[in-house]
């Protein structure tokens, strides 16, 4: 056989790449050539950070064989004469799309990145689409990919074919033993101790994600559909100290996005981000709060989570009960209302209200705003039949890359601004700002927030409790945005900020609120506070950290 294709117009013949058949083998590592050198700038950017490459270059040049040989590999795996012209394709155009986002911003796809992707809204979606995008994506995408189409390939007989491939395969290993062996001991410690670059490959990483994503999606469309319950043996009790007069609790919980703990003024940072909240009283700002994850997927579900974070499984976390199921259950009213892409599964068996839109929004320019989330509370505290209530607003925050568009214009404060989202493009001190600019934004929406609380006091013991999802990374190490593996990530994109009013006659002992304010906290403590706060008690956080203790 000659050729598997069906007979070309004279100029589509001259568009070929070869004028005679070539064999599927070699497209196939032409194929793997061309992704290790196109789409793996950021993985080698990652080997030469690790090691000098004037002390090193036999050892970066063997990585670089190494990935040829996987990348070959691989290819040969997933390549037959039914499969290979559509495999080959899909990986140069998923190489493409991945490696600019990984070159631009950091980003590393593994299954959690493809997750938050995957919930990620048109809006947010639109702010990652830059001009370069398009550029690379045609380049290195998708005339690739026309030059495998159009190529003629000559198809051997099934035996032949069969021995071709083991032998290439065999090639494939070769390749990768041959540059492991020399360098055996600097390997030995390049996978014990930089374990992570490998993340960085494309298009390996994403594939192997996407085909963990696929299992897990599999297992869950089998998993049971009833809920696990947690708590069951919660309920309430009056704290020791309280009268049988004690009003009943208001809290407004405040979900951060992107926001980290080193950018609060609160907390140090020698930038005014948080004027307002800095005026006000009874604001307890803690300085080592960690979060759950890196991401709005991961970490918005295990927040609200009975498991803690050593325990959290994201592939379960919606078959199981969280800390809202129970206070509902309790009497609590909990109402959530998000200006972000959604609760994450969490609210969706409590008052769901979703802000992002005008028709329920009144506070909206270029996109809806936070504030808006306040409007109503009248409606939602119940002031002539008091009774214990939970309000979360789900913020848009900080939300990246375009910074510039999460605050109004008049709140513009440190300039000049990044407005592209092409951080890696704009300088660093640019983006910052921008960056910081929101920060402030947020601030005013907190203090908004109290300001509204403050009404009820008489009625009501109220509480707002400020804490991000994760953190953010702005350039350092040439690291954008968020979202790396935990394990690698770095600590700006863990390290949060959690922020606390509590009023001084809200029962809350307030001594012992300030001394945990140095204190290590996490995600974890959120499930128990909560509880705490409303009186409730169950085995199941028996012991826990608890942001609260009644005096």
């Amino acid at each position: 056989m000659r050729d598997d294709m069906t007979t070309q117009s004279p100029w589509l013949h001259k568009l070929s790449p070869a004028a005679h058949p070539m064999r599927m083998d070699t497209l196939i590592m032409l194929t793997a050539l061309f992704l290790v050198a196109s789409a793996n700038i950021s993985f080698f950017a990652h080997i030469l950070a690790v090691y000098n490459i004037g002390d090193n270059i036999g050892f970066v040049l063997s990585t670089a064989g190494v990935l040829f040989g996987l990348m070959w590999l691989i290819l040969q795996l997933l390549c037959y004469r039914f499969s290979y012209r559509v495999v080959l394709v899909a990986m140069v155009i998923i190489a493409a799309v991945c490696a600019y986002f990984t070159d631009t911003y950091g980003t590393v796809f593994d299954k959690n990145m493809l997750i938050n992707g995957l919930q990620t809204d048109q809006a947010e979606a639109s702010d990652l689409l830059a001009p370069a995008f398009f550029v690379r994506v045609l380049l290195l995408g998708i005339v690739p990919a026309f030059l495998i189409i159009k190529t003629k390939v000559e198809l051997r007989p099934w035996k032949q074919a069969a021995i071709a491939k083991a032998v290439t395969m065999l090639a494939a290993v070769a390749v990768v033993g041959l540059c492991l062996l020399p360098f055996g001991d600097q390997y030995a410690s390049f996978f014990r101790q930089h374990k992570p670059i490998r993340y960085y490959t494309t298009p390996i990483t994403p594939v192997y994600s996407a085909f963990r994503l696929g299992k897990d999606s599999y297992d869950d469309a089998t998993r049971p559909t009833s809920m696990i319950a947690h708590a069951g043996d919660a309920k309430k009790v009056m704290q020791a100290a309280a009268s049988s007069a004690s009003k009943p609790k208001l809290m407004v919980f405040v979900v951060g996005e992107t926001a980290r703990a080193d950018h609060i003024s609160l907390n140090g940072y020698p930038r005014d981000t948080m004027p307002r909240l800095a005026k006000e009283d009874n604001i307890y700002s803690f300085k080592q709060a960690t979060a759950c994850g890196t991401s709005t997927a991961y970490s918005v579900p295990c927040m609200f989570s009975y498991l803690n974070q050593a325990d959290y499984d994201i592939d379960t976390a919606d078959y199981n009960e969280n800390v809202l199921d129970t206070l509902q259950r309790l009497g609590v009213t909990v109402i959530w209302r998000d200006n972000n892409s959604s609760s994450k599964g969490v609210a969706d068996r409590v008052s769901y209200t979703d802000f992002k839109e005008p028709k329920t929004n009144p506070v909206c320019d270029v996109e809806c705003r936070d504030v808006g989330m306040l409007t109503g509370m009248d409606k939602m505290v119940d002031t002539k039949a008091p009774k214990d209530t939970l309000i979360v607003l789900h913020q848009m925050g900080n939300h990246g890359p375009a910074y510039y568009k999460r605050y109004p214009s008049n709140f513009t404060h440190f300039t000049p601004v990044c407005e592209s989202n092409e951080l890696s493009q704009c300088d660093q001190q640019a983006v910052i700002n921008g960056y910081d600019n929101a920060l402030r934004y947020t601030d005013d929406f907190l203090a908004q927030t109290i300001d509204a609380l403050k009404p009820y006091a008489d009625k009501y013991d109220v509480m707002m409790v400020y804490m991000s999802d994760h953190g953010e990374s702005l350039g350092e190490n040439n690291i954008y945005l968020h979202g790396l593996p935990y394990q690698i990530a770095p600590d700006t994109q863990k390290h949060v900020p959690l922020i606390i009013w509590s009023p001084e006659n809200n029962g809350i002992d307030s001594a012992r609120l300030q001394a945990q304010t140095t204190q290590p906290i996490s995600h974890d403590a959120i499930t128990p506070s909560l509880l705490t706060f409303f009186d409730i008690q169950t085995k199941e956080t028996a012991g826990a950290q608890t942001m609260f203790t009644y005096k």
